[in-house]
Protein backbone atom coordinates (compact mmCIF):
# COMPACT_ATOMS: atom_id res chain seq x y z
CA UNK A 1 0.00 0.00 0.00
CA UNK A 2 2.53 2.58 0.78
CA UNK A 3 4.26 1.88 -2.47
CA UNK A 4 1.11 2.99 -4.25
CA UNK A 5 1.15 6.66 -2.67
CA UNK A 6 4.82 6.97 -2.80
CA UNK A 7 4.60 6.32 -6.74
CA UNK A 8 2.30 9.62 -7.61
CA UNK A 9 4.39 11.60 -5.22
CA UNK A 10 7.44 10.99 -6.90
CA UNK A 11 5.79 11.85 -10.25
CA UNK A 12 4.90 15.17 -8.96
CA UNK A 13 8.63 15.85 -7.15
CA UNK A 14 10.14 14.96 -10.69
CA UNK A 15 8.06 17.31 -12.60
CA UNK A 16 8.53 20.15 -10.05
CA UNK A 17 12.35 19.07 -10.24
CA UNK A 18 12.40 19.43 -14.67
CA UNK A 19 10.03 22.47 -14.29
CA UNK A 20 12.27 24.18 -11.82
CA UNK A 21 15.48 23.36 -14.15
CA UNK A 22 13.85 24.74 -17.06
CA UNK A 23 13.12 28.32 -15.22
CA UNK A 24 16.81 28.04 -13.60
CA UNK A 25 17.88 27.81 -17.39
CA UNK A 26 15.80 30.56 -18.39
CA UNK A 27 16.71 33.05 -15.72
CA UNK A 28 20.98 32.12 -16.78
CA UNK A 29 20.35 32.81 -20.24
CA UNK A 30 18.43 35.86 -19.22
CA UNK A 31 20.99 37.30 -17.02
CA UNK A 32 23.84 36.32 -19.74
CA UNK A 33 21.61 38.94 -22.55
CA UNK A 34 21.31 41.44 -20.22
CA UNK A 35 25.30 41.03 -19.52
CA UNK A 36 26.25 41.02 -23.25
CA UNK A 37 23.96 43.94 -24.21
CA UNK A 38 25.34 46.29 -21.56
CA UNK A 39 29.04 45.27 -22.61
CA UNK A 40 27.91 46.03 -26.28
CA UNK A 41 26.38 49.22 -24.90
CA UNK A 42 29.39 50.48 -22.67
CA UNK A 43 31.38 49.47 -25.49
CA UNK A 44 29.49 51.31 -28.59
CA UNK A 45 29.75 54.38 -26.10
CA UNK A 46 33.41 54.11 -25.54
CA UNK A 47 33.78 53.70 -28.84
CA UNK A 48 31.42 57.10 -29.90
CA UNK A 49 32.92 58.87 -26.79
CA UNK A 50 36.91 58.18 -28.34
CA UNK A 51 35.43 59.79 -32.25
CA UNK A 52 33.76 62.55 -30.65
CA UNK A 53 36.91 63.49 -28.87
CA UNK A 54 38.98 62.71 -31.58
CA UNK A 55 36.98 64.99 -34.00
CA UNK A 56 37.62 67.76 -31.49
CA UNK A 57 40.83 67.56 -31.55
CA UNK A 58 41.23 67.48 -34.97
CA UNK A 59 38.74 70.07 -35.21
CA UNK A 60 41.19 72.34 -32.77
CA UNK A 61 44.14 71.54 -35.24
CA UNK A 62 42.60 72.66 -38.24
CA UNK A 63 41.40 76.03 -36.78
CA UNK A 64 44.34 76.76 -33.95
CA UNK A 65 43.40 80.19 -34.80
CA UNK A 66 39.62 80.39 -33.38
CA UNK A 67 40.05 78.22 -30.44
CA UNK A 68 42.11 79.58 -27.39
CA UNK A 69 45.27 76.97 -26.35
CA UNK A 70 43.84 74.96 -24.02
CA UNK A 71 41.35 73.46 -26.53
CA UNK A 72 44.38 72.81 -29.16
CA UNK A 73 46.38 69.53 -29.32
CA UNK A 74 49.97 72.07 -30.11
CA UNK A 75 49.73 74.86 -28.56
CA UNK A 76 52.59 76.52 -31.05
CA UNK A 77 51.00 76.57 -34.49
CA UNK A 78 51.48 79.40 -35.99
CA UNK A 79 48.39 81.82 -36.92
CA UNK A 80 46.93 80.82 -40.28
CA UNK A 81 46.81 83.85 -43.06
CA UNK A 82 43.03 83.06 -44.08
CA UNK A 83 43.52 85.32 -47.15
CA UNK A 84 46.12 83.72 -48.46
CA UNK A 85 44.05 80.10 -47.67
CA UNK A 86 41.04 81.62 -49.57
CA UNK A 87 42.90 83.07 -52.40
CA UNK A 88 44.57 79.67 -53.02
CA UNK A 89 41.17 78.25 -52.82
CA UNK A 90 40.12 80.64 -55.42
CA UNK A 91 42.62 80.11 -57.99
CA UNK A 92 42.16 76.09 -58.13
CA UNK A 93 38.45 76.52 -58.46
CA UNK A 94 39.08 78.99 -61.26
CA UNK A 95 41.30 76.23 -63.14
CA UNK A 96 38.75 73.58 -62.65
CA UNK A 97 36.14 75.45 -64.16
CA UNK A 98 38.07 76.53 -67.28
CA UNK A 99 40.15 73.54 -67.53
CA UNK A 100 38.71 72.16 -71.49
CA UNK A 101 38.32 68.71 -70.05
CA UNK A 102 35.94 69.73 -66.98
CA UNK A 103 33.33 72.04 -70.43
CA UNK A 104 33.33 68.96 -72.18
CA UNK A 105 32.30 67.02 -68.86
CA UNK A 106 29.25 69.91 -68.02
CA UNK A 107 28.35 69.83 -71.62
CA UNK A 108 28.42 65.90 -71.75
CA UNK A 109 26.01 65.82 -68.56
CA UNK A 110 23.72 68.35 -70.08
CA UNK A 111 23.63 66.31 -73.29
CA UNK A 112 22.76 63.32 -71.44
CA UNK A 113 20.36 65.12 -68.93
CA UNK A 114 18.44 66.87 -72.37
CA UNK A 115 17.92 62.91 -73.71
CA UNK A 116 16.90 61.85 -70.60
CA UNK A 117 14.07 64.06 -70.48
CA UNK A 118 13.10 63.86 -74.61
CA UNK A 119 13.01 59.68 -73.90
CA UNK A 120 10.51 60.79 -70.67
CA UNK A 121 8.53 63.47 -73.22
CA UNK A 122 8.27 60.45 -75.77
CA UNK A 123 6.96 58.39 -73.09
CA UNK A 124 4.69 60.53 -71.80
CA UNK A 125 2.85 60.89 -75.58
CA UNK A 126 2.75 57.24 -75.46
CA UNK A 127 1.49 56.88 -72.90
CA UNK A 128 -1.13 59.79 -73.89
CA UNK A 129 -1.92 57.98 -77.00
CA UNK A 130 -2.31 54.51 -75.22
CA UNK A 131 -5.14 56.33 -72.38
CA UNK A 132 -6.82 57.75 -75.67
CA UNK A 133 -7.51 54.57 -77.28
CA UNK A 134 -8.33 52.39 -73.95
CA UNK A 135 -11.12 55.44 -73.90
CA UNK A 136 -12.43 55.09 -77.66
CA UNK A 137 -12.47 51.19 -76.38
CA UNK A 138 -14.47 51.49 -73.11
CA UNK A 139 -16.85 54.04 -75.11
CA UNK A 140 -17.17 51.39 -77.63
CA UNK A 141 -17.48 48.95 -74.79
CA UNK A 142 -19.95 50.98 -72.85
CA UNK A 143 -22.83 51.52 -75.83
CA UNK A 144 -25.40 48.78 -75.99
CA UNK A 145 -24.79 46.04 -78.65
CA UNK A 146 -27.09 46.11 -81.33
CA UNK A 147 -28.66 42.93 -83.01
CA UNK A 148 -27.58 41.92 -86.32
CA UNK A 149 -29.73 40.80 -88.70
CA UNK A 150 -29.22 37.45 -89.51
CA UNK A 151 -29.12 37.60 -93.85
CA UNK A 152 -28.82 34.12 -94.01
CA UNK A 153 -31.05 31.47 -92.30
CA UNK A 154 -29.40 29.32 -89.89
CA UNK A 155 -30.55 26.23 -91.62
CA UNK A 156 -29.64 25.19 -95.35
CA UNK A 157 -31.54 25.74 -98.07
CA UNK A 158 -34.44 23.40 -98.62
CA UNK A 159 -33.92 20.68 -101.84
CA UNK A 160 -36.62 20.37 -104.33
CA UNK A 161 -38.61 17.12 -103.95
CA UNK A 162 -37.46 15.07 -106.87
CA UNK A 163 -40.86 13.66 -106.99
CA UNK A 164 -41.78 17.14 -107.49
CA UNK A 165 -38.89 17.86 -110.85
CA UNK A 166 -40.03 14.51 -112.38
CA UNK A 167 -44.02 15.78 -112.66
CA UNK A 168 -42.93 18.67 -113.97
CA UNK A 169 -40.65 17.12 -116.59
CA UNK A 170 -43.27 14.80 -117.67
CA UNK A 171 -46.00 17.52 -118.01
CA UNK A 172 -48.63 16.22 -115.44
CA UNK A 173 -51.53 17.65 -116.86
CA UNK A 174 -52.99 21.28 -115.59
CA UNK A 175 -50.66 21.63 -112.74
CA UNK A 176 -52.16 18.52 -110.56
CA UNK A 177 -50.14 18.40 -107.75
CA UNK A 178 -51.54 15.13 -106.96
CA UNK A 179 -50.10 12.18 -109.62
CA UNK A 180 -52.01 9.45 -109.85
CA UNK A 181 -49.64 7.14 -108.44
CA UNK A 182 -50.54 8.05 -105.44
Amino acid sequence: MRLKHFLPLRKEVSMHFILGTIILALFILAIRVIWHTLKSARLWFSQHWALWQSARLRQASAMPALLPGRFTAQNSLPATDWGTLSQTVRQGILERNNRPTYRLEALDIELQFKQKTQAILLAEIEIAKLQRSLAETQALLAKPAKKRRNNQTGAPAKRPNPATQLRKALGSDKGDPRSAVH
